[in-house]
């Protein structure tokens, strides 16, 4: 009995990894579509209590590299 379960724990753990990889090798692509594509001009807060615009700032001046961190500064 113990190596029928040790067996079905194997087959699981293996699906998983397999599952999760193919999803990130499919999340890194749709990502690679994205690099180097031109963007919306759009507005975002800065931390000096101003809006900047990118359209009009930085567009075409320098690189610009957005960040996300979800639950930054957040009680979780």
């Amino acid at each position: 009995m113990n190596k029928r379960r040790y067996l079905w724990i194997c087959f699981f753990v293996g699906m998983s990894v397999l599952f999760i990889s193919a999803y990130s090798i499919a999340a890194n692509i749709e990502v690679a579509k994205l690099i180097g594509k031109e963007t919306w001009n759009f507005n975002l807060a800065s931390t000096h209590d101003r809006l900047i615009n990118y359209g009009d700032e930085y567009y075409g001046k320098s690189y610009l590299i957005v960040t996300f961190f979800p639950a930054a500064f957040t009680p979780v």
